[in-house]
C-alpha cells in the first residue's frame, strides 16, 4: 500500500469516477486504474464496483476510507513539520493569479503554506493572464494561475497543466433586476447594460469565446462599462447599473444579499483553470508550493461547496 496508491483511491472515491479522478490527479485514466488494481491485489479484495457510469466503493472499500484519509493527513503533518528544516523551505516565491483564482482558490492554500514554511517570502499579485505570462517569461514570478487559453506566441517557452474547472453565470441586481422571470436568453441579454472585465482577463475571453460559438460578437451588446475588478462589477450589478457574466467560484454566499443568478437558456460556458510555469524550470519554494497546491486540491473534502442558488425552472448546465 503506496502513498500514490491510497491518493488516487480517495479521489476515485470522491469522484466516483477513473476518468475524473485522473484529470483531477494528472495521470492517465489506465494508470488510475492499474494502481487501483495494485492496491486491490495487495489487499486481497475489491475495492470499487462499477453502477452504470459510476464507480463506488465496495464494503471493503468503505473500511478503507477513514484509514486512508488518516494516513494521508499524518503524512501531509509529517512532511510539513520536517519541510521547516530543509534548504528548501527558505528564499522567496512569487506568484501571479488572475483574480479567481487568486480570490477563491489560493487563499486557504496559502494559509497553509506559509504556516509550513515561515521562512519563504511568499508575495501574491492579483493579475490578468496576459499579464501573468509576461512576467513568467521575464522571471518577475515565479508561477502562475491563469484562467484563458494561450496564443502560440504566448505558449513558447511555458508549461501548462490543468488546476481547475469554472464555469460563468450570469448575474443580475436582486432588488433592482433588469430580468424579468427567473430565465432569459442572449438574445435578450443583448438589450441589457452589460458590465465586462478588461481587454487581456481570462473572464473576458473565456465570454467572447463562447458567444463566438454562438455566432455572435460581444461588439453586438450593449457594453456600456468596462471594469477591471470582479468586486467591483458585483457591486455595481447589485446596484441595479448593469448584468454581468462572472465566474461561479467569485460568488460568496454573501452576495447574494444583492445578486441573483439567472438561467441562461441557451448559453453555458465553461472554462479551465490553468497552472503555467517556465520552461527553464521552477525555484524550490514554486515546487514546494505546487506540491501543495495538488495535495489540498486532490484531498477529499467533507462537503462540496454548494452551487450558487439556481432557478429550477431554468436549463441548468
Amino acid at each position: 500500500m503506496t502513498n500514490d496508491q491510497l491518493r488516487i483511491f480517495l479521489k476515485v472515491s470522491e469522484l466516483e469516477s477513473f476518468t475524473q479522478a485522473g484529470e483531477a490527479l494528472f495521470l492517465t485514466q489506465p494508470a488510475v486504474s492499474l494502481q487501483i488494481k495494485t492496491l486491490e491485489q495487495g489487499l486481497g479484495v475489491r475495492l470499487f464496483e462499477r453502477k452504470g457510469r459510476q464507480v463506488l466503493l465496495t464494503e471493503a472499500g468503505k473500511v478503507l476510507l477513514p484509514y486512508a484519509r488518516r494516513i494521508m493527513d499524518e503524512m501531509a503533518d509529517a512532511r510539513a513539520e520536517v519541510g521547516q528544516f530543509s534548504e528548501e523551505s527558505q528564499g522567496s516565491l512569487r506568484i501571479g493569479a488572475s483574480t479567481t483564482i487568486g480570490v477563491a482558490i489560493l487563499p486557504a492554500i496559502l494559509a497553509g503554506f506559509v504556516r509550513s514554511f515561515p521562512a519563504i517570502r511568499t508575495h501574491l499579485s492579483i493579475l490578468n493572464t496576459h499579464q501573468i505570462i509576461f512576467d513568467l517569461k521575464t522571471s518577475e514570478i515565479d508561477v502562475g494561475f491563469i484562467e484563458g487559453e494561450l496564443s502560440r506566441t504566448e505558449s513558447q517557452g511555458i508549461n501548462r497543466s490543468f488546476l481547475a474547472q469554472d464555469r460563468l453565470v450570469f448575474v443580475d441586481s436582486r432588488d433592482a433586476p433588469h430580468v424579468k422571470g427567473e430565465e432569459t436568453s442572449l438574445e435578450e441579454i443583448r438589450k441589457l447594460p452589460l458590465i465586462v472585465r478588461e481587454p487581456g482577463s481570462g473572464t473576458r475571453q473565456v465570454l467572447e469565446n463562447a458567444m463566438l460559438d454562438r455566432g455572435v460578437l460581444l461588439d453586438q451588446f450593449s457594453v456600456f462599462l468596462t471594469v477591471g475588478h470582479t468586486g467591483v462589477i458585483k457591486k455595481l450589478v447589485g446596484m441595479g447599473s448593469g448584468v454581468a457574466f462572472m465566474s461561479v467560484l467569485s460568488l460568496e454566499p454573501s452576495d447574494f444579499d444583492s445578486l441573483r443568478v439567472v438561467s441562461v437558456s441557451d448559453f453555458h460556458p465553461f472554462r479551465d483553470l490553468w497552472i503555467v510555469t517556465p520552461k527553464r524550470g521552477l525555484t524550490a519554494p514554486a515546487r514546494l508550493f505546487l506540491d501543495r497546491v495538488r495535495d489540498d486540491l486532490s484531498s477529499p473534502r467533507p462537503e462540496a461547496a454548494p452551487d450558487p442558488p439556481r432557478p429550477e425552472s431554468g436549463g441548468g448546465d
